[in-house]
């Protein structure tokens, strides 16, 4: 058995959350003989296969996969961006496809009737993000993840997108999704080993979506939105006070400020 093999049952093992030893007490075997078969990347069909049992995961995944690792982000031609601001619609279709999402799964979810999305798709293909196939098919032109500018003309609409996302897990928290919202004082040092934490997190997340996304047919997948911030808070900018409503001394001394140009 080859590297490449071994690579995507690594990447198996990171999207499970599965460590050597766990993998170890799973096949009866002990720690260092598990670490010595990856290290070398060779073993018997059989082995592999044991190997593939104790992970819960099909050894034909696993051959799928071996050339579909999640790669680094590419990024989308400013021009690009800035047509897509324009037309907050086609850019939403164009994310959904880029989710993996099928022409026929946006329909469905969205309501579109098939005129619409395949005027969408039409639209995309001028702007040499997708190639249409026969019917409804596209195929995309632009390789994933994708790693938008979030500072560029699309910033109003990924804060939309999250300001109305958030607004919705807290008025579905008891059963659809899931909002903790709070804040500590803690040391710096504190707070970046959280940050990591939260970053780890979220690449293993990353890694289960990838490895759901070609094993499982597409009508068993569910859309689902990560949305996470973590900062010094500012309080000031969330949470404004100002003065009293009865302290005169400090509405005089607004009122000599100079207004803003």
């Amino acid at each position: 058995m080859n590297g490449p093999i071994f690579e995507a049952l690594k990447r198996t093992l990171k999207a499970k959350g599965l460590t050597y030893r766990t993998l170890a007490e799973r096949m009866g075997v002990s720690e260092p003989t598990v670490k010595r078969i990856f290290h070398e990347r060779n073993c018997k069909l059989d082995r592999l296969m044991e190997i593939c049992a104790a992970a819960e995961v099909e050894l034909e995944n696993v051959l799928g996969s071996m050339s579909r690792g999640p790669g680094p982000a590419n990024h989308i031609a400013p021009e690009i961006e800035r047509r897509l601001a324009a037309r907050p619609a086609l850019l939403f279709v164009f994310i959904m496809l880029s989710e993996k999402f099928t022409p026929e799964g946006i329909m469905r979810s969205q309501g579109l009737s098939e005129a619409s999305m395949f005027l969408y798709l039409r639209d995309l293909e001028e702007l040499g993000l997708v190639a249409l196939g026969r019917g409804l098919s596209a195929r995309l032109l632009v390789d994933t993840p994708i790693q938008w500018d979030f500072d560029g003309p699309l910033k109003p609409h990924f804060e939309t997108t999250n300001k109305n996302f958030i607004g919705w897990a807290i008025g579905h928290m008891e059963r659809q999704a899931t909002f903790v919202s709070f804040s500590r004082r803690m040391r710096p040092e504190t707070a970046e080993m959280v940050r990591r934490e939260a970053e780890d997190l979220a690449e293993r997340a990353r890694l289960l979506a990838h490895h759901d996304q070609h094993t499982t047919p597409e009508d068993q997948l569910i859309g689902y939105k990560w949305t996470f911030a973590f900062g010094a808070t500012p309080f000031p900018a969330i949470m404004p006070i100002g003065p009293h409503p009865r302290d005169a001394g400090a509405r005089t001394e607004a009122a000599k400020r100079p207004l803003p140009a």
